[in-house]
């Protein structure tokens, strides 16, 4: 009786495997970008230098050191397009304000230079554009405070995805596509990521 337990065996454990339902595809494709972040992740905490992660899956920016965060933004909303990107490390090649702190009668700051002497976190732009390794742009939007600001907000992010694909065929025919973002964060949030990003910081973006 017992020569025939093993056999027996074999076919349950072979008739238990095919009987498991597959992996979704999904989880699959989750799986498989959580572990290139982690990888990524490894490398840039193996340093003491800070890094950011931008995770748009759970709508996060955050700023960390050795893996621990040091604090971490809520997005508001974001919006991604053009080129899809590859989970992995990139740098921060260019931060550009679009609007510039006022320079106000009577004050020491002049605007020519204004940039050494933004030292003040309520200096800060809430307003400005991020250029990354990789041909990536990311423009930061501060929220709209009131009624008629946030509706003319909402028809400038309409303006934008209706934009977006005849930017693509003028990239593709030119053979220079990029991947174009944005992201709306509270006005406070905005300057306090300003503060902390500079040309050359290493990251992570994680795609939604």
């Amino acid at each position: 009786m017992q020569r025939f337990a093993a056999p027996a065996l074999l076919v349950v454990f072979m008739f238990g495997v095919f009987a498991t339902p597959a992996q979704p595809a999904d989880d699959v494709q989750a799986l498989w970008i959580e572990n290139r972040r982690l990888e990524a992740e490894a490398t840039l905490a193996a340093t003491p230098k800070s890094y950011f992660v931008l995770d748009l899956e759970r709508r996060s920016f955050a700023m960390k050191a050795r893996g621990m965060a040091l604090f971490e933004i809520p997005l508001v909303e974001e919006g991604v397009w053009g080129r899809r990107f590859a989970v992995g490390t990139t740098a921060i090649e260019q931060r550009d304000a679009l609007v510039r702190p006022a320079v106000h009668p009577g004050e020491e700051k002049t605007q020519e230079s204004l940039d050494d002497q933004l030292l003040e976190l309520s200096d800060m732009p809430t307003a400005y554009r991020l250029r990354l390794a990789g041909e990536i742009e990311i423009e930061i939007i501060p929220l709209a405070e009131g009624r008629w600001p946030l509706w003319r907000q909402r028809a400038g992010i309409w303006r934008w995805r209706l934009s977006r694909p005849l930017l693509t065929l003028r990239q593709r025919r030119e053979r220079h596509e990029t991947t174009t973002m944005f992201l709306i964060l509270r006005p406070f949030d905005a300057q306090r990521l300003y503060w902390s990003l500079f040309e050359g910081l290493d990251g992570i973006i994680v795609p939604p």
